[in-house]
């Protein structure tokens, strides 16, 4: 008897697919975004509110992805949900752009920028888990943490960052051997 006529190779693939989904990727993806926007606000705070500015529309499109995918399997209509969160996440770009001004006429210093910036996204990330998706509250708790470390810690926070780092991939190894 093959393995292929037991199906259990077959269902412990589905249950792995199950546990990592596109969407799953694609938010640890912009987990790794996220701490990539730190780490360039941290060596060039000139540069980190364009960063942010180029990754609204990145999560953006993430969250329009889960949208649409959840649209057609619950058989829900894809254009209004495209609508809701192209508006949802270009108020986020227009707010980074008012950010940009503020920084352009002396009210922001780049540093402080960059910091609004994220805090823009992070919100914004927030309530798009509070309608659209509930692993976005997640992701955006996730930039809320990443941003007050940042602000509190920032001599120590690299240092910090990297035993977070392991203890999330470790968490991450275990859940896959589990499953």
């Amino acid at each position: 008897m093959s393995s292929g006529e037991t199906g259990v190779p077959q269902a412990t693939a589905r249950g792995v697919r199950r546990r990592l989904s596109p969407e799953e990727i694609l938010l640890a993806v912009l987990v790794a975004l996220s701490l990539a926007g730190v780490a360039v606000m941290d060596f060039s705070q000139r540069y980190g509110l364009w960063y942010w500015l180029a990754m609204a529309p990145v999560f953006g499109g993430v969250s329009i992805y889960g949208g649409w995918a959840r649209a057609r399997r619950h058989g829900e209509s894809a254009p209004a949900i495209l609508r809701v969160q192209l508006l949802h996440w270009i108020t986020l770009i227009l707010a980074v752009l008012l950010v940009y001004v503020l920084q352009q006429t002396g009210r922001l210093t780049d540093e402080d920028a960059g910091f609004v910036a994220l805090l823009a996204l992070a919100l914004t990330t927030f309530l798009a888990g509070v309608h659209f998706d509930w692993r976005f509250c997640v992701l955006g708790v996730v930039l809320g943490i990443t941003l007050a470390g940042a602000a509190l810690v920032t001599d120590f926070f690299w240092i910090l960052l990297v035993p977070a780092l392991l203890a999330g991939a470790l968490f991450v190894f275990w859940k896959w051997r589990r499953a």
